[in-house]
């Protein structure tokens, strides 16, 4: 099996903002990188009602930081992790005038977080990434415990079938119909 940090470290290293965000192609510009950012985050974050709490939020996967950068227009606290040094350490350039986001490179098997610390936490397409279904559920778990009474855990996924899953990565989460229920009830939640 790939290992996950190592991984992402090459494609860091390769290119970035592509690996971040593949919508605009591997050239990329520095200005398409933020204005994808800031519509993303409009989209996801800042128009969803069910959003109240503006205390903290947790960046799940946040690489360079194209999404973290807009949290911290309306956050008071925002945490960016991420499994890559290298995107961290660029997105830590990319930000560094921000002082209220701390930006931290991850092992991949736990967050360095207190529990019951953050009101929100969000993840943009990270999870299809992981290669296993365990390890994503490991993961889950750990966002759980880290998720403030009242917290809110929003997580995007790919909904369509990758034609090279060993490039694009990722456990397939397949479930049965009759699974979904106590999938569901299992990992979506509200604290």
């Amino acid at each position: 099996m790939i290992n996950q940090k190592a991984h992402w470290e090459a494609l860091a290293k390769k290119n970035a903002r592509y690996y971040v965000n593949s919508d605009k192609g591997r050239k990329i510009t520095e200005e398409q990188f933020r204005q994808s950012g800031q519509e993303t985050y409009q989209r996801f974050i800042t128009n969803d009602q069910l959003i109240t709490s503006r205390q903290s939020i947790l960046d799940f996967g946040c690489g360079t930081g194209r999404l973290t950068e807009f949290m911290a227009k309306d956050f008071k606290k925002v945490i960016g992790v991420d499994i890559s040094g290298t995107m961290i350490a660029q997105g830590k350039i990319r930000l560094g005038s921000l002082k209220n986001v701390e930006l931290i490179e991850i092992d991949g098997s736990s967050l360095p977080l207190p529990d019951k610390s953050i009101d929100l936490v969000f993840s943009y397409l990270v999870f299809q990434h992981i290669k296993t279904r365990e390890m994503v559920e490991r993961a889950f778990a750990d966002i759980y415990r880290v998720l403030a009474p009242g917290g809110i855990f929003k997580v995007l996924l790919r909904s369509d079938k990758q034609k090279d899953m060993r490039t694009a990565g990722g456990a397939e989460l397949n479930i049965a119909k009759k699974q979904l229920k106590g999938y569901t009830r299992k990992w979506v939640f509200r604290c």
